[in-house]
């Protein structure tokens, strides 16, 4: 795998849900379209955790293959959760597979393989939630209002 293990790892997977969000409490997260370079550097800095089902095995073989991203293939799906020291999750985006109900088969053929097509989003979730820093923001710009007033102000005397 080559990546290092520091307690801070970032989780990677092909799908998204509530309960990996659950274990963070209140917070805010941002989600962004990175690159395949943006990650290696990422997981380079933290560590990676694949959660992947086995049948999705040739899926990231092909991720592997195509972005050199040397994540290793888990034999069993490992659940899971966001924590404060785990705030990073990466999802892989499949396009151009056949589904069933929004969710991927477990097998597909060489040919539709083929077609397949990737990409990554990633989602933080920060320790401080957004009304929070909305706040923090008014105070600050009030307070700097009020700053600027006085340095500007004109007198009559």
């Amino acid at each position: 795998m080559g990546y290092p293990q520091t307690g801070n790892e970032v989780y990677v997977g092909f799908s998204l849900s509530d309960t990996m969000f659950s274990g963070i409490g209140k917070g805010t997260i941002t989600r962004e379209t990175v690159s395949a370079d943006y990650l290696k550097d990422l997981f380079a800095k933290y560590g990676v955790v694949v959660s992947a089902k086995p049948e999705q095995r040739r899926l990231l073989e092909m991720v592997n293959s195509i972005y050199d991203l040397k994540l290793e293939i888990p034999e069993t799906l490992k659940i899971i959760q966001l924590s404060e020291k785990h705030r990073r999750l990466v999802t892989i985006s499949v396009q151009g597979l056949r589904r069933i109900n929004g969710s991927l088969l477990p097998e597909y053929s060489d040919e539709e393989f083929q077609e397949a097509t990737f990409g990554f989003v990633k989602y933080y979730v920060q320790s401080r939630h957004y009304d929070e820093l909305m706040a923090e923001n008014e105070k600050l710009k009030k307070d700097l209002d009020l700053e600027i007033a006085w340095r500007t102000r004109v007198s009559d005397i």
